[in-house]
């Protein structure tokens, strides 16, 4: 009988052997018994002989024709090795949930296309010109680009015409966007122009979208695949583009089970099948600025505003004389100003919640998780702290549990106590909150944009979420608060996320008509990443911080890996990465630096105590030998069964 070779989703680096009545399709799923259970797994090879004696048998071929084809199965299979993770467990979750169930590969509902495609009425700029000219002149061959453009200078409209040009090819366009939910605007505008079919695919679709937005992808029905991460393994027979918009977001790196990096891994997809990559942004990472000076990409530079449109003014307020809370005096004059004149006005504050420390002013006592090394967050909505890493709540004390004082009081701004300070100084102005707490009910946020979207002046307060993808006609100025942890973090990347933070929201400010503006709080206004934030010189920022980078031999002029242990037992977490630094070093290979273990920056989460150990090399090579070597031989370290363990190539954090 013909045997199978089959990846299954199990933590294992190894496949299985079942013998089956015909040869199946590579790529095609089969239900295969597995211990007690039966489950779904992907066919690699048809073989003659298994160094196994009594094999099981398949249960059902579930596909005729492969659910992957050979140009993602290769794909993946670069992405497993490279990642170090196995490959049963790579496969499975770059299929739609029904796949992996077993469901029909079947689309449930067809919609129907955008009725009227609209052009636009107004020229494309010079610089606009030059990019869609460069990229066009190499469509048919693999070439990399970073399109740096400021924030409104056009960057989408660049990707809709060379979209365009790919379709008239009859190629597939991808795009990637950090958040689905973040970017509607760029959904519109892909649909509202283009003549193909627009598919979504991310994490907010229920699982019958999820499945049909796969099909169409694979079927070449969708001529545009726009996603979040998970998208770079969308199966596209037709593939001639792929763009990455906001290259530099963290958002890019999936932070659990199988780590990859979609922006990273769009390189090496972009050569397999032999196409462009496109990176925009208006703050390039670190890594790919260095990628365009050593000519590996291809810069093109939009460095005005579309429609002669002014960059903001940026300012500081100096908040060390200032006594009035969170808000200073001029930042309010200055709202009032613009408000009075009909504009709108954003507060941005990356903290959710109420206040982030509940103490006692006698003794000092303050409010911390049970479960985790974290204060307790107040949230005076429901009158609850909680945790937002275990999400742990508890009522808050009435009096102090150390000192029986009752003498508790609050301190810090969350979004929630922001907006309620507000509330006291502009009574007659709708202020619109969003964070992940007013936008967890479905079509909230889109709600509130559309209030946004109207024009009528308000006041928008709100977290990350507002820092990208988002374009607000109206806004005119942009205040921005409680940012100098970012000058403290132990994080080597925390200056260039402060930057590019501070860059991204600062462009969501007077993106039409007048020149809007930009007041930064901060205790620290002589750091000097602020010289160049005010004059809009984020390269000249950024190459100074490649020195310091190559200096220190940190990324990106460095490779590392990350292998964090967590137990409930503080001492098993430790001793297996102890063992497991006794194996690494027992390695024969030269340049592979280890450090550690060492305990995370918070230590003690949801009962679990997590551990590091780091390793860097200058050498990608060594380093992707010796983690090679340690998967092999994971086995033999005898704590391995009383911890939980991962490991991160290329970690972002």
């Amino acid at each position: 009988m013909p045997i199978v070779e089959v990846a299954i989703s199990v933590p294992l680096n190894r496949t299985f052997d079942y013998l089956s009545d015909t040869e199946v399709a590579v790529g095609a799923r089969v239900k295969v018994p597995f211990g007690a259970k039966k489950v779904v797994g992907i066919v690699l090879s048809n073989k003659q002989k298994s160094e196994f004696d009594k094999l099981k048998s398949v249960e059902q071929i579930l596909d005729e024709t492969p659910i992957l084809d050979k140009p993602i199965l290769d794909f993946l299979f670069w992405s497993a090795k490279y990642y170090h993770h196995p490959i049963g467990e790579v496969l499975l979750a770059v299929l739609p949930k029904n796949l992996r169930l077993g469901k029909e590969a079947k689309i449930k509902k067809v919609v129907g296309l955008p009725t009227q495609v609209n052009q636009p009425d107004f020229e494309i700029t010079d610089e606009q010109n030059t990019a869609i000219n460069s990229i066009l002149v190499k469509q048919n061959a693999y070439h990399g680009f970073l399109l740096h453009g400021v924030t409104g200078s056009g960057k989408t409209e660049v990707y809709l015409r060379i979209t365009q040009a790919a379709l008239d090819q009859n190629k597939q366009v991808l795009v990637l966007v950090p958040e689905i939910g973040l970017t509607p605007q760029m959904i519109f505008r892909f649909e509202n122009r283009l003549e193909t079919r627009v598919v979504a695919i991310h994490s907010q679709l229920n699982e019958t979208q999820k499945l049909d937005a796969y099909l169409m992808a694979k079927s070449g029905e969708a001529g545009v695949v726009l996603g979040t991460r998970s998208a770079i393994f969308a199966p596209m027979p037709n593939l001639g583009m792929i763009i990455i918009d906001e290259e530099h977001d963290g958002s890019f790196k999936q932070q659990s089970s199988f780590r990859y990096s979609a922006r990273d891994l769009s390189f090496i997809r972009a050569k397999q099948a032999n196409i462009p990559l496109i990176l925009g942004t208006a703050t390039p990472s670190l890594e790919t600025l260095k990628n365009a000076m050593d000519g590996k990409l291809t810069r093109l530079t939009l460095a005005n505003r579309a429609g002669d449109v002014m960059m903001p003014k940026v300012s500081l307020i100096d908040m060390r004389t200032n006594t009035d809370g969170a808000l200073s005096k001029l930042l309010v004059e200055k709202m009032q100003q613009y408000l009075s004149s009909g504009k709108q006005v954003m507060l941005f504050i990356n903290r959710r919640g109420y206040a982030p420390v509940y103490f006692c002013t006698e003794c000092g006592w303050k409010s911390e998780c049970n479960h985790c090394h974290a204060s307790m967050i107040y949230h005076r909505h429901i009158n609850r702290l909680k945790c937002h890493h275990c999400g742990d709540e508890k009522m808050p004390e009435q009096t102090c549990p150390d000192c029986a004082q009752p003498s508790l009081e609050v301190y810090g701004y969350g979004t929630e106590r922001l907006e309620e300070t507000l509330g006291s100084h502009f009574a007659d102005t709708p202020i619109i909150r969003i964070d992940r707490d007013t936008t967890r009910r479905k079509k909230a946020l889109a709600q509130h944009l559309e209030k946004i979207n109207s024009g009528e002046p308000c006041i928008i307060v709100g977290t990350q979420m507002l820092a990208k993808g988002h374009d607000f006609s109206n806004l005119a100025m942009v205040g921005i608060l409680d940012i100098d942890g970012g000058f403290l973090s132990t994080n080597f990347r925390a200056t260039e996320y402060l930057a590019q933070l501070l860059i991204q929201v600062s462009g969501r400010a007077g993106r039409s008509g007048q020149q809007g503006e930009v007041a930064i709080q901060t205790r620290f206004p002589e750091h000097p990443m602020f010289n160049f934030v005010l004059s809009n010189r984020y390269t000249q920022f950024a190459s100074g911080l490649l020195k310091q980078r190559m200096s220190a031999m940190m990324p990106p002029f460095a490779h590392q890996a990350q292998l964090c242990a967590n137990a409930k037992n503080k001492d098993n977490a430790q001793a297996f990465l102890q063992e497991v630094a006794g194996l690494l070093k027992s390695i024969d290979m030269n340049g592979v630096e280890i450090w550690g273990p060492t305990p995370n920056s918070i230590e003690k989460k949801a009962d679990y105590y997590y551990f590091n150990l780091y390793l860097q090399s200058n050498d990608r090579a060594a380093l992707h030998q010796m983690l090679a070597t340690f998967t092999q031989h994971i086995d033999t370290i005898k704590l391995k069964n009383k911890v939980r363990w991962y490991l991160d190539v290329d970690p972002i954090d």
